[in-house]
């Protein structure tokens, strides 16, 4: 059993099933075991998964969607909080960030389990550039930190532009 989802994908409020069976279709060649849950917000639903986020995301990209908006590879998850989000985002970051390289990093929070996105933005960010000396640039970051807040659970992501698929239809 995959302990954290790999995916957070989007859709219209109404078509989170169908966004489910969408995706479990096109990964069930690769994961028999893939699952995916609704969550308690519109339109957003959670892919779990024992293929890499990337791997799923590679996979996927490959085949047409009718309802799907966005997909986003989830690297990491934790309990929901600031200082786990810090932790986690910054060691991801250590992975990835080089001295110098740019980066920004973007919060999309829904519920209320931290104060706001820019509180992350800026908490992890000010850390990303202070301990790695990394540049904050927002016109052309180099690498995207991605936080996505869903309730209790924060997942975080190191991506370059083109990792997030986003489509309206076929």
């Amino acid at each position: 059993m995959v302990s954290y989802p790999k995916l957070l994908v989007t859709t219209s409020k109404g078509k989170e099933n169908q966004a489910i069976v969408e995706i479990l279709d096109i990964l069930f060649e690769h994961d028999q075991k893939a699952y995916g849950i609704k969550t308690s917000f519109d339109g957003v639903v959670l892919i779990f998964t024992s293929l890499s986020p990337f791997k799923a995301l590679d996979i996927i990209r490959k085949n047409p969607t009718s309802v799907i908006f966005k997909i986003i590879p989830l690297e990491k998850c934790v309990k929901t909080s600031l200082d786990n989000i810090v932790e986690i985002g910054f060691q991801l970051a250590k992975k990835h960030i080089r001295k110098n390289d740019t980066f920004i990093v973007d919060c999309i929070r829904r519920g209320r389990f931290v104060e706001s996105s820019v509180i992350v933005e800026r908490t992890l960010g000010a850390k990303i550039a202070k301990e790695l000396e990394a540049k904050v640039s927002f016109k052309n970051p180099k690498y995207i930190v991605r936080v996505e807040i869903v309730g209790d659970i924060a997942c975080v992501s190191i991506l370059k532009r083109g990792d997030i698929i986003r489509r309206v239809g076929r």
